[in-house]
């Protein structure tokens, strides 16, 4: 699954044009972790805005070091804004968009965060594979694990976050014994997810947007072989719609995605914890392609 809509607009050809770029996106990743640290210490959710607070003085630290790198290596640093362009449209995008919810939580900033830095991991990794300067590819690969390492400290935030959330909602710890139980579990989460879907793909598809609804339905369907017990029942859902996006969609697929991670993490089964994983692994693949038709 594509987490980018198109490569990079132009070959990255040499060390200058790469390190352009690379304080670019980090310069950006500053300025919107200081504003998702502000944005998380106004609805009082303090430990979150201690996170974001990390990063950006994790990512004002690789902008020191990438500039040194620039004057180590081509003599100067290069001024970034000329390759603000070249950055992946969707991050901006999705950053404006997440800034303007009303609805933000703990839990969705920190999974547009994960998403982006998924994003920003994908977009180096385009430009190892099509650079022909060997140190160019080197560079572009360390960038691209820095990348990575943002997103794994960002998910486990992320965990804690929907823990959280889920004490404060009241809802009980997951706790599966067996590959029956878990059968059962993902059984009943897909029915919800699925039905939910359903009802969402037939308002878009009354909304004229036959495409989305499409997405949504093809997701449904590829979800629909976990029911083992009774079909979903109908869902009256009124998705909110905008740009494509159906909220209720994608926290339905949260939610599993959430559970079966959950249960990986807690079981001391190792077959329950290879199910859940592949189970996890088909839940984030279909919210990746909700999140790509989202934009």
């Amino acid at each position: 699954m594509n987490l980018l809509c198109q490569e990079p607009v132009a070959p990255v050809t040499s060390s200058a044009d790469l390190l352009g770029i690379a304080l670019a996106l980090e310069r950006e990743a500053v300025l919107r972790y200081r504003e998702l640290a502000g944005m998380m210490d106004g609805r009082g959710a303090v430990e979150t805005a201690a996170t974001f607070r990390a990063l950006m003085e994790e990512e004002r630290r690789h902008v020191e070091a990438v500039a040194s790198v620039s004057a180590e290596r081509i003599g100067h640093v290069p001024d970034s804004a000329p390759f603000v362009w070249r950055l992946p449209p969707e991050i901006a995008a999705s950053w404006e968009e997440l800034a303007g919810r009303s609805d933000l939580t703990p839990y969705r900033a920190l999974s547009l965060a994960v998403l982006n830095e998924e994003r920003a991991f994908a977009f180096y990794s385009y430009i190892v594979s099509a650079a022909t300067d060997q140190a160019v590819r080197e560079q572009a690969r360390a960038l691209a694990m820095e990348e990575l390492d943002h997103a794994a400290k960002l998910r486990r935030q992320r965990r804690k976050a929907w823990r959280a959330s889920r004490r404060e909602s009241g809802d009980a710890a997951v706790r599966v014994e067996d590959l029956a139980a878990l059968a059962s579990l993902a059984s009943a989460l897909a029915g919800e997810t699925v039905g939910i879907l359903r009802a969402a793909a037939s308002a878009l598809d009354r909304a004229g947007k036959t495409d989305d609804a499409g997405t949504l339905a093809g997701i449904a369907d590829d979800l629909t072989p976990l029911i083992t017990g009774p079909g979903p029942a109908p869902v009256p859902v009124d998705p909110v719609l905008g740009q494509g996006r159906n909220l209720r969609s994608a926290a339905a697929l949260e939610k599993m995605a959430e559970t079966f991670s959950d249960i990986a993490e807690r079981t001391r089964d190792e077959a329950v914890l290879l199910e859940a994983q592949r189970l996890l692994g088909i839940v984030v693949g279909h919210a990746v392609r909700l999140a790509e038709r989202s934009r």
